[in-house]
């Protein structure tokens, strides 16, 4: 048997209908901050992707400490070379040893 179109089955059907609207908003929501997180990881990434290119000594540090931006490149070189020369002074069967 067919239902009745009322205005009580009418009414019941749009309450349904703002649900899903509501829900459906709170979804575009969640996934608009879901983008923009992904963005922003993106974007941290291709930052990283960057300074590991220049090296870890990079042109903000190197401008904090008075060095010519150009410099840094030779700095970075020099404090890996220094590392290794403390490194072999050690030696390497006490790496991780306390006394």
């Amino acid at each position: 048997m067919a239902k009745d179109i009322n205005e009580e089955l009418l009414l019941t059907q749009r309450e349904s209908l703002l649900k899903d609207l509501q829900s459906a908003k709170l979804n575009v929501e969640k996934s608009k901050n879901t983008v923009q997180q992904i963005l922003g990881a993106i974007q941290m990434t291709d930052n990283l992707i960057a300074v590991s290119k220049e090296g870890n000594y990079s042109k903000s540090r190197a401008n904090s400490e008075d060095v010519p931006v150009e410099q840094a490149a030779e700095v970075q070189k020099s404090l890996e070379e220094h590392a290794k020369d403390m490194v072999s002074e050690i030696g390497d069967d006490d790496l991780g040893k306390v006394d």
